[in-house]
């Protein structure tokens, strides 16, 4: 698939507007709302300073308190974001550009709080401001990576571009951006504000040369990143968490002969604003409802002039039986934690 065929399929995938947000540039501010967006930041940043509190960058026990508390389905912070949202740094380091020119991944935010809110401590200091340049108020948080957990607690190796990792090590400065229209939050972005000191004590941490694998074998033989395969996420006596790895292998390999996986991956390699990632059993889950209805209205590849072509009828049956079979388990291991995993 080539550059143009990945950016037009990357669209499919994304919400009706194209962006995590719901017609931001229609929205007229009012001091209802204005304290709506100050009684959702009240609550939702005692939960971050309460469950990811800032400690040592290499304390796992804190970690897995924190993501513990953000993925629950009891949790302020979680109730308060949209259904997808958006995650990234800003264009070119300016924090001032227009939301709209944000490079951004897509995520479910069952994805976003079980692998990369839990990775932040936040210190309780925050400052809300309305953006009229781009409609809509943002949460403007003191926050701090850590860069100290064991390598397979990333949901992948954030190290294969040296400039990503070391933006994630110097941020200091969280934003929840924050949609109008609904009062949910729809984007975050991490970036270093010159002017403030840096909230997580770290150094800067030599990481393994990254041998182009998003999923790798670890010297114990467990397969890593353990969230992508639900580990630490579900309960360990959830009887669907063998067949969610099965699954999803079969529909990894027959993605990969469709060639999705050329585009829905973590280096970005047509540069796409709004990037949707596939390359995880956790990533495909929370897309795999929208991955079956493009394949059924034969909405991808696409050629050079975007015109739909759609796949051989035998690529195509395949594709569609192995996502079904993994949105099967997907759904079945959801309902059973829903019913037996309370907390």
């Amino acid at each position: 698939m080539n550059i143009r065929m990945c950016a037009l399929f990357l669209a499919f995938l994304l919400p009706a507007s194209g962006t995590a947000w719901a017609e931001a540039e229609i929205y007229q501010p009012t001091p209802e709302d204005a304290t709506k967006v100050n009684t959702l930041a009240v609550k939702v940043m005692a939960e971050l300073t309460a469950k990811c509190p800032v400690k040592p960058v290499s304390d796992q026990v804190a970690f897995r308190t924190c993501r513990d508390a953000l993925f629950s389905r009891n949790s302020v912070f979680r109730a308060n974001l949209k259904n997808f949202v958006l995650w990234g740094r800003p264009p070119g380091d300016d924090i001032k550009a227009p939301l709209k020119e944000f490079r951004a991944t897509q995520f479910g935010n069952d994805v976003f709080t079980g692998t990369y809110a839990p990775m932040w401590m936040w210190d309780g200091k925050y400052e809300v401001e309305y953006v009229a340049n781009d409609k809509t108020y943002r949460i403007t948080t003191n926050a701090g990576f850590r860069n100290e957990l064991d390598v397979g607690q990333y949901p992948y190796p954030f190290w294969h571009d040296a400039k990503k990792w070391s933006d994630y090590e110097d941020a200091n400065t969280m934003i929840l951006w924050i949609d109008p229209k609904i009062m949910k939050i729809a984007q975050f972005t991490f970036y270093r504000r010159i002017d403030k000191p840096a909230v997580a004590q770290l150094k800067a941490r030599h990481m393994p040369t990254f041998d182009g694998k998003w999923m790798w074998v670890d010297e114990k033989g467990h397969q890593q990143p353990a969230p992508t395969l639900f580990a630490g996420l579900y309960s360990e006596k959830n009887p669907h968490l063998a067949s969610l790895d099965t699954t999803y292998k079969q529909f990894a390999l027959a993605m990969r002969d469709a060639e999705c996986t050329s585009c829905h991956v973590p280096n970005n390699p047509d540069k796409a604003k709004r990037l949707v990632l596939l390359q995880t059993p956790l990533h495909a889950a929370s897309e795999i409802e929208r991955v079956l209805k493009d394949i059924k209205q034969d909405r991808m590849p696409l050629d050079d002039s975007g015109i739909e072509k759609p796949l051989k009828a035998n690529l195509k049956a395949r594709l569609l039986a192995d996502a079904e079979a993994f949105a099967a388990v997907v759904n079945a291991a959801r309902d059973w934690e829903a019913v037996n995993n309370k907390k």
